[in-house]
């Protein structure tokens, strides 16, 4: 059995937003090593190689480069875990960031 890095599970009930182009992502696994694999979100846009993890926010990874982290990423003040993008208002032209941290309502909201 493979066991997933961190002992912390991902949650799968998160549905982040790309911060590309903000289709919605899905849950992936990466495999890490033979013993291991990481737990992330992907973009389900084809061409798109944009990925949200819980624990470094969003980046594009690089095989054999550790990730470069978004300047701009929004973390949450209690938890001081990245954010991800819950919503999109096209009208307003305001994102809205969420925690992942369960049962916690802390939102950051940008133009």
């Amino acid at each position: 059995m493979v066991e997933v890095l961190n002992s912390l599970r991902m949650r799968t009930d998160l549905l982040p937003l790309c911060d590309q182009h903000y289709r919605t992502m899905e849950p992936a696994l990466a495999p890490y090593n033979t013993d291991f694999s990481i737990e992330f979100f992907r973009c389900t846009d084809k061409f798109c190689h944009r990925c949200f993890g819980e624990r470094i926010g969003y980046t594009t990874p690089k095989r054999g480069e550790a990730p470069v982290l978004a300047p701009n990423q929004p973390t949450c003040d209690r938890h001081g875990r990245p954010m991800f993008i819950v919503s999109l208002d096209r009208q307003r032209n305001h994102v809205t960031y969420a925690c992942p941290e369960p049962d916690c309502g802390e939102r950051v909201v940008r133009t």
